[in-house]
């Protein structure tokens, strides 16, 4: 009897993962595509207090329509993802994002060095994300960055997941108005 409940413990477990994965790449697909109208449908309200979310579309279009900036990115991979906590009856998932983000800068006009801007840059993206996780290619001119990046998912019904991806410690502050702290403290490997 012992075994037959925790089969469907497990079972039920790994449906909600199933899941949480398959909207977080329909959330991840949206981003890529550029579809940004659509892709915050799939964000937690929450981070609308905080920046509002016609702000939040023109940050994402003015980001991936730069033209001092190529960028190109991996669709997201889900490491380490948690058990489904109920918490004030929403349900939340926690796990690791792992993508990879290439980049890279129009130097045309800049007036400087384009070696010493581009050392610059590397160096930032050093200190931001760590040396093992930058690259440089200097015959296309492009950084790879590899980002881990923690993801909350919370749903009321198991069904309508929303994200809120913990892009640095300083957000968690503001991410403990909607999210509680024992699932911002959450470990996941």
């Amino acid at each position: 009897m012992v075994c037959l409940a925790v089969w469907i413990l497990t079972s039920a477990q790994a449906q909600d993962s199933k899941e949480v994965i398959k909207k977080f790449d329909e959330y991840s697909s949206l981003l890529l595509k550029k579809d940004f109208d659509k892709a915050l449908n799939y964000v937690h309200t929450g981070i609308y207090d905080i920046l509002p979310r016609e702000q939040m579309k023109a940050v994402l279009e003015q980001t991936f329509s730069n033209p001092m900036m190529d960028i190109e990115m991996t669709m997201p991979e889900v490491k380490g993802i948690s058990t489904t906590k109920l918490i004030n009856k929403v349900h939340y998932v926690k796990f690791n994002s792992k993508s990879i983000v290439k980049m890279r800068f129009n130097m045309e006009g800049s007036g400087g060095d384009p070696e010493a801007i581009q050392n610059q840059i590397k160096q930032g993206l050093i200190t931001q994300f760590g040396e093992q996780n930058v690259s440089y290619d200097k015959a296309s001119g492009f950084f790879t960055v590899a980002t881990v990046k923690p993801v909350i998912a919370a749903s009321p019904d198991k069904k309508d997941w929303k994200f809120v991806t913990i892009d640095s410690e300083q957000l968690v502050p503001m991410l403990e108005k909607f999210i509680p702290k024992e699932i911002l403290d959450l470990k996941v490997e």
